[in-house]
């Protein structure tokens, strides 16, 4: 391996290690925690060095919500490949999407907040795969399309954010629904999807 490319994957992997320092960070403190000194401090550099990849804390903060979503889109497209039924895809998507909000909690919170917007490049990459599963199992195109797809990401983000909400001791939903929460909110996807 020549100087260069060394020199590249040694900058990818700092660039790694900043984002997933600022992923550590938000996990045990918060995102309002996360600050450029404190990511320096976890990779063992100086803020500077910080600086020559992210301009600032908003820099940094856009980048990991872009790879939330890439992180996202790729969890997806492996269990699409799992079955050719638009029904079962738009399941199995709504599933991904909820393993995804319990695995990367602090990241699934920061990408869907709304205080930052969704980045148009990332959510355009996937809006063309649910129009197209959206169609299949419809035959609906155009503004009727982009109506039901928007009821199931109002459904799929508002269930999940509600059984984050209650999953706490004094409220025990697996008690009270006899269900754990996965298959709580499985109940309601295959509800919105049946009635399509």
């Amino acid at each position: 391996m020549g100087h260069i490319e060394r020199k590249k994957r040694d900058q990818e992997n700092i660039r790694a290690s900043i984002i997933n320092a600022a992923i550590d960070l938000a996990k045990s403190e918060g995102w309002s925690a996360v600050t450029i000194r404190k990511i320096a401090e976890a990779i063992e550099y100086t803020p500077p060095i910080v600086y020559e990849y992210f301009k600032n804390k908003d820099d940094l903060i856009h980048e990991i919500i872009i790879y939330g979503f890439q992180k996202l889109r790729q969890m997806g497209s492996e269990n699409l490949l799992k079955t050719s039924d638009p029904r079962e895809k738009l399941l199995a998507l709504s599933l991904v999407h909820w393993d995804f909000s319990y695995e990367h909690r602090e990241l699934y919170q920061l990408m869907f907040s709304l205080e930052r917007p969704l980045p148009s490049s990332e959510a355009e990459k996937g809006a063309q795969l649910l129009k197209d599963i959206f169609n299949r199992i419809t035959g609906q195109t155009g503004k009727e399309l982009d109506i039901l797809i928007f009821n199931w990401v109002c459904l799929l983000n508002g269930t999940i954010s509600m059984i984050m909400q209650f999953e706490k001791p004094e409220y025990p939903l697996e008690e009270k629904f006899a269900l754990t929460p996965r298959e709580l909110f499985n109940r309601f996807m295959e509800r919105f999807i049946n009635s399509l």
